[in-house]
């Protein structure tokens, strides 16, 4: 129906005629049936673009204005509705959904919407004239729209100057009106199909058999995932050389578009793609899964497979339109893990990196957000992918520092930061991410840094330090740690002086400006100290340390112990009025308002950086927020009820629970008995349950970042003029406390079992055994005072937990009237001399007395 020729009855002339109902077509002898010119595509969001005018694309912001897009843009108004068909005309567009329901949009000048009105719509608005009937079909004219329901009527509205619409006169009906389809046949064909272009409209038709075999409109969803396993069978079966070309093409064919790939994956139970959200892929990838099992077994089939992927992943577009554009990418990450059990080619994996890198950051977050919603086991896989590919390429020689390595990195940083993201045990641990990483590629990193921080040429960029943390673990971070500090040394005294200072220690032979030496009395440890490092020029600190006491100058590292444990406690004392204590008197913090001198807190900071850089372990009873701050870590609700619990559980009692106004609370709190009000644009404002998150986040932030902004910005300057900021970096806020302040030590069987024994001592000897008697009565208190008394830490280096020993000798004695002296140690060496005690009530005595007034002769 619409405009036509028509020749005259033997005139030879052709005239214009128009036809106001449908007509079959005599020179069609073969319409399309079923699957004649059907092809299944994958659901997609909708996206338009080109020319926008009128609402047509729901893009205008006038109703006379003309705009072009050039590229596809989401009309999110239609991302849940299941839309399975489009149709567009000239200025208006066509919806279909999955249930029936047809939505459209633009001009309305010709009625072609269907509103019951010829005014323009800019979004998609519902046929509400069409509703209680279910169309399976629609289509666009210029100015008319055609849609065919489950019972094949057929329905048009809009422009009928043409007779398109098929209703036996010109119109433009708003509303849709029935079609008057032939009924002179005696064996009527049913509609099939509708189509519109122009002025004109076609059905096509098939017989009732035909119509019966393709009416379900879920065929196509149903028998979809039955293709692909057959199409994969058909493709690893024994094939001759002719069907081998074919399957070739259907290899290319099914990886070189995103689009096949996606579709051949779908979740498409319960229409569950019909819900891809950005928390949501769409995808099946258990059989995504097994279906690159099966291909990557065959070798000629998984070569094809290979090139097509390897041309598809340059054409991936950088910003896909929907998220849905962004699956391929997670079908990618499937493909890489099956074909790593068979191949070792990096090649693919960093292609695919490639790509993923020139995503947006929102895209990025889309990835991400899928890769969270996984199982931790799946999780692992993916993370393994980029691990084996790391670890194939550092381990070449010379190992290269190009793009294709650090796409690698950052993709292995995108899944860490997906990974922070998640709480509970559904979080893999931070461990799966590190690598094993060769000294020397951490010496050449560690070489390059130092020639940048210092503004000098550096030939290429550190690989891994600074840069991706991630992969090392906590003692490769460490080993960094402690060789930079080395180099510091070394860089400050000369190289020649280093290595006289390492083989004989502070030799009068030195020059003693080399080092950072500090003469304490040990009666006024804390002011000497102070005193001591005020007058050093800050560029010393990184020198060795050397430290003697009350003018014995036997050089001893035990002295840097005993300087960091005496001075730590003494200055973390209640006595001393540095910090704020929490209300169990068991971790300090900064105060408010500091009572003395704030270049204290710039020492403090000092002494914290020398302890680090030495390499020793200091009482530090702060929360993990001091570390995070340290690191640029905001503190949080969790860092206070460490610090506080009873602030802290009611904080988060406050966020969880409804009626914050019953509380009659406002902005004023108690801080370090101080009334502080926390809004002081608005003094005194209530409380309720809108703002109660603003209140959390404004009592966190005051307690940890307002009310110390001073004193810790000393602290932190202090800090940092000992240890290198981005090498401090490399550690976590916890690895930092960990490492800084090391570990209780508990597991008292573990020493002795680890207790080896010299000379006449052994674990069957009657002195040691009194001995594990005496230790087995200690207390609580007692044992970590021990454990002090023996290695110079009252708590354990985070990395020697596990092998955390001492060694036990007899004490000689020339009158060998042994129950009059005490123990002795040795903490460099965790050496414990014993003298052989004629009874257990001696040694007990003696034990306790060294422990409680450190009458021990340390070496």
């Amino acid at each position: 129906m619409g405009p036509g020729l028509q020749r005259s009855a033997g005139s030879g002339k052709e005239e214009a005629r128009h036809r106001f109902t449908p007509t079959p077509p005599g020179s069609v002898s073969d319409p399309p049936g079923p699957g004649r010119c059907r092809r299944g595509a994958e659901l997609r969001p909708l996206c338009l673009w080109r020319c926008v005018r009128l609402g047509q694309k729901r893009l205008w912001t006038a109703r006379t204005a003309r705009h072009y897009r050039h590229t596809p843009t989401p009309v999110h108004s239609l991302d849940l509705k299941k839309t399975i068909r489009i149709s567009c005309g000239k200025d208006h567009t066509a919806i279909l959904t999955k249930d029936g329901v047809v939505f459209t949009f633009g001009s309305g000048q010709y009625g072609q919407l269907g509103h019951n009105s010829f005014s323009d719509e800019l979004r998609p608005r519902l046929v509400a004239e069409l509703w209680g009937a279910k169309v399976i079909k629609i289509a666009c004219g210029r100015h008319h729209t055609l849609v065919m329901t489950d019972a094949k009527r057929v329905y048009s509205f809009g422009c009928g100057d043409h007779g398109q619409l098929g209703h036996d006169e010109e119109s433009h009906p708003s509303v849709p009106l029935p079609v008057q389809l032939p009924q002179d046949a005696t064996d009527v064909p049913q509609i099939w199909n509708i189509y519109a272009g122009g002025n004109c409209s076609f059905a096509t038709c098939s017989s009732n058999e035909e119509v019966h075999e393709g009416s379900n409109s879920d065929s196509l969803n149903n028998i979809t995932q039955h293709c692909v396993d057959n199409m994969i069978d058909k493709w690893t079966s024994e094939h001759n050389s002719k069907t081998w070309k074919k399957i070739k093409q259907e290899i290319k064919g099914a990886f070189s578009s995103a689009s096949c790939m996606n579709q051949s994956f779908l979740e498409r139970r319960n229409d569950k793609h019909f819900l891809t959200s950005q928390k949501f892929s769409g995808l099946k990838l258990s059989v995504a899964r097994l279906a690159f099992q099966k291909l990557v077994k065959k070798d000629d089939v998984w070569a094809e497979v290979e090139a097509a992927v390897t041309q598809l992943i340059p054409s991936l577009d950088e910003k896909p339109v929907g998220v849905e554009g962004l699956r391929i990418y997670l079908l990618l990450f499937q493909l890489l893990h099956v074909i790593q059990k068979h191949k070792q080619s990096t090649e693919l994996a960093e292609a695919v990196a490639a790509a993923v890198v020139k995503l947006s950051a929102d895209n990025l977050q889309v990835i991400g957000d899928w890769w969270s919603t996984l199982p931790a086991s799946t999780m692992v896989k993916y993370v393994k992918v980029w691990k084996k590919a790391l670890s194939v390429i550092l381990s070449s020689s010379p190992v290269p520092r190009n793009a294709g390595v650090r796409n690698l990195l950052l993709v292995l940083q995108y899944m860490y930061n997906a990974n922070s993201r998640i709480a509970g045990a559904a979080r893999i641990p931070d461990s799966k991410f590190c690598l094993s990483i060769d000294q020397k590629i951490l010496q050449n990193d560690l070489w390059l840094w130092r020639l940048q921080s210092q503004h000098k040429y550096a030939p290429a960029e550190p690989l891994l330090l600074c840069s991706f943390p991630i992969v090392m673990d906590l003692q490769t971070k460490k080993s960094v740690f402690d060789r930079n500090a080395v180099t510091n040394m070394i860089e400050t005294m000369g190289r020649d002086w280093w290595g006289f200072f390492c083989e004989y220690g502070c030799d009068p032979m030195m020059p003693q400006d080399l080092l950072l030496r500090l003469e304490l009395t040990r009666t006024s440890v804390l002011e000497d100290t102070f005193e001591k490092l005020a007058a050093v020029d800050h560029s010393d600190y990184k020198r060795p340390l050397v430290v003697f006491f009350d003018e014995n100058y036997t050089f001893d590292n035990v002295h840097v112990k005993d300087l960091f444990h005496d001075v730590f406690h003494e200055m973390l004392s209640a006595e001393s009025g540095m910090f704020m204590f929490n209300d169990s008197k068991t971790l300090a913090w900064f105060p408010s308002e500091a009572t003395q001198d704030e270049e204290r807190y710039f020492l403090f900071g000092v002494l914290c950086g020398l302890a680090l850089h030495n390499r020793c372990i200091v009482h530090l009873p702060f929360p993990l927020a001091l570390f995070k701050k340290l690191l640029g870590v905001k503190p949080s609700l969790e860092d206070m009820i460490e610090f506080s619990p009873c602030v802290g559980n009611n904080l988060q009692s406050t966020l969880e629970e409804d009626g914050a106004e019953k509380l009659e609370l406002d902005f004023l709190i108690n801080w370090d008995g101080t009334i502080v009000d926390l809004d002081p644009d608005n003094p005194e404002k209530p409380l309720t349950d809108q703002n109660k998150k603003e209140f959390v986040d404004a009592y966190v932030n005051h307690a940890f970042n307002t009310s110390v902004a001073r004193v810790f910005q000393k602290f932190r300057r202090g800090f940092f003029q000992v240890c290198d900021r981005d090498i401090v970096r490399l550690f976590r806020p916890n690895e930092l406390q960990e490492v800084l302040v090391g570990k209780d030590f508990h597991d008292w069987e573990k020493l002795k079992q680890n207790t080896v024994y010299e000379g006449e001592y052994s674990v069957e000897h009657p002195t040691i055994q009194m001995f594990w008697e005496v230790f087995d009565e200690l207390t609580e208190d007692q044992k970590p005072a021990f454990l002090w008394f023996v290695t110079g830490f009252e708590r354990v280096p985070i990395l020697g937990v596990d092998t955390i020993k001492m060694k036990v000798q007899v004490k000689q004695i020339e009158d060998l009237c042994y129950d009059r002296y005490y123990p002795e140690t040795h903490t460099c060496f965790s050496t414990l001399e014993l003298p052989i005690y004629s009874t257990k009530e001696i040694m007990r005595d003696r034990l306790t007395e060294a422990l409680s007034n450190k009458r021990n002769s340390h070496k």
